[in-house]
């Protein structure tokens, strides 16, 4: 249902797209409310618009349980001149969203103009012409973990199928993306990713770091006596390390390095991480939880000493930001964006790709060396509070977006081959 919407005058209005719910414990729905909240401070109309669908499902598509929906953001989002309308997820397959998102955003322009539509991947797949049609720009916020990963990895099934996926991807994601006018990449990986995978026109791109909340940078640290207690916070996926992470204190455990816990949070199977736990004999050890909301996040950074964070890919790392900015040095790869993030042996220790022995020892530095491991937490804070904000990031977006708004005289939708 879409409501009268608010008719004040603002510079530019905005619609983002977002191809999941707002209240699922992620970090692209937390990041997604706060570009939209500091756009709206910076005078920007926001009209946000999250699908409500369950990922990768199709016919007959399970329906979400209003607790993933977000409405306990609507009353503070609309402070900040930020309106939610809600998508809902088509009938019969994940990829066709992007339908009900046009129809959505049809029904709005009958009552609201929009200057620009910015999306993050396959909910704006039948969206460009239709914009084109309107005179509406088009953009995207480009923060996929991996473009490459994306669409030419993960394709198990057999020739036929890897046939239709890469026909599919080609006309409902990458067409998409080369008719932008604009694109917001997270990252220099990213930027490299959309360039070397899409054939995206670098001059399109943008590269805008995410930014961090500043209630991380006010946690209390206290410099502790020992490094005993780890933290991990991400989605239970080979992808975000989870497994590598559990590997890598076995090791350590095996070392004889035994004096510590590892509390474990995230969405995913919790039986699975349990099992992985049990296989490196270290249970007792690791305490596992579902998802947390931010103020719950908040205390156990709070309490944690080192965050174990080893993602095999990243398009920026918010997780990893975030603990840094808590004051927390952070363990990860060198894979990804992490390396943009974590200045290795200044703010966190980063270990070669897939390195486990690697890993481990990182861990074993950090414990061994309570009083540096402490000044390295500190370090990490403080880079993060000079590099990462979500004003920086939203006063950039803003420009950019007043720049291709205006520029009237530039023709839509015209890209390198």
């Amino acid at each position: 249902m879409i409501n009268n919407l608010n008719q004040t005058n603002h510079s530019l209005s905005v619609a983002i797209t977002y191809p999941y719910p707002l209240g699922k414990a992620s970090g692209g729905a937390r990041m997604t409310r706060e570009i939209a909240r500091h756009l709206g401070k910076l005078g920007v109309k926001v009209v946000l618009l999250p699908v409500s669908s369950v990922p990768l499902s199709r016919f007959p598509r399970p329906k979400l349980s209003n607790h993933f929906l977000g409405f306990e953001y609507d009353g503070e989002l609309a402070k900040d001149s930020v309106e939610i309308v809600r998508v809902r997820q088509n009938y019969f397959h994940w990829r066709l969203d992007g339908l009900n998102v046009r129809k959505t955003i049809q029904k709005i322009l009958k009552q609201h103009h929009l200057d620009l539509v910015l999306s993050y991947y396959h909910e704006a797949a039948f969206l460009p012409s239709f914009l084109h049609f309107h005179k509406i720009r088009f953009g995207y916020i480009s923060t996929w973990q991996s473009y490459d990963l994306a669409l030419n990895g993960f394709a198990n099934g057999g020739k036929l199928y890897r046939a239709v996926k890469k026909w599919l991807d080609s006309w409902l994601i990458i067409n998409a993306h080369r008719k932008a006018d604009i694109v917001f990449a997270t990252s220099y990986f990213t930027r490299n990713e959309l360039i070397d995978i899409m054939n995206l026109d670098a001059e399109k791109i943008v590269v805008c770091p995410l930014g961090v909340e500043g209630k991380f940078l006010e946690i209390t640290r206290n410099e502790p006596e020992e490094i005993t207690r780890f933290l991990f916070f991400g989605r239970f996926t080979q992808l975000k390390g989870i497994a590598d992470a559990l590997e890598a204190l076995g090791l350590l455990a095996n070392r004889g390095y035994d004096n510590w816990t590892f509390r474990v949070f995230g969405q995913g199977a919790c039986d699975w991480v349990r099992n992985l736990a049990s296989k490196n004999r270290i249970s007792d050890k690791v305490i596992i939880h579902g998802p947390i909301g931010d103020d719950e996040l908040s205390l156990e950074l709070q309490k944690a000493h080192l965050a174990i964070l080893p993602s095999h890919v990243e398009s920026f790392g918010l997780s990893i930001a975030e603990a840094q900015a808590a004051g927390i040095p952070v363990i990860a790869y060198q894979a990804g964006s992490v390396p943009e993030i974590v200045e290795n042996g200044v703010t966190g220790w980063l270990a070669p790709y897939r390195n486990i022995v690697q890993l481990s020892l990182c861990i074993e530095k950090a414990i061994n060396n309570p009083k540096q491991t402490y000044q390295v937490g500190l370090a990490g804070r403080e880079r993060v509070k000079r590099m990462f904000s979500w004003e920086k990031t939203s006063r950039l977006m803003f420009e950019k977006m007043q720049e291709i708004c205006s520029n009237k005289n530039k023709k839509s939708f015209v890209y390198s081959k």
